[in-house]
């Protein structure tokens, strides 16, 4: 019989990246956002959302919050074109210098 999977805390996961801290403003406010939904100690700027086991629902929810900090609507189809914090944040000061 095949035995159950060992769940690994996602604060326990491996990261691919080494930790790359926030350089922007909007970046530091986009790691806090990240580390908030998804229950980490921290969150680099080079991670990748789904490498941190974020999934629609968490998407949902930073979006919604990225809604709320920078008064600007993207569609969580962004992500997949910008999973990283780096990314994303470009993605949101370009909306922000557009709007």
């Amino acid at each position: 019989m095949p035995s159950d999977p060992v769940l690994v805390p996602r604060a326990q996961l491996p990261m691919r990246h080494p930790y790359v801290a926030p350089r922007t403003a909007t970046e530091e406010q986009l790691a806090e956002v990240w580390r908030e939904v998804l229950s980490m100690d921290r969150v680099g700027v080079e991670d990748d959302y789904h490498d941190l086991g974020g999934d629609s629902l968490h998407a949902s929810i930073i979006f919604m919050m990225i809604e709320e900090r920078f008064r600007i609507a993207l569609p969580i189809a962004k992500l997949a074109q910008a999973s990283t914090v780096a990314q994303l944040a470009q993605v949101i000061d370009e909306a922000v210098a557009t709007r």
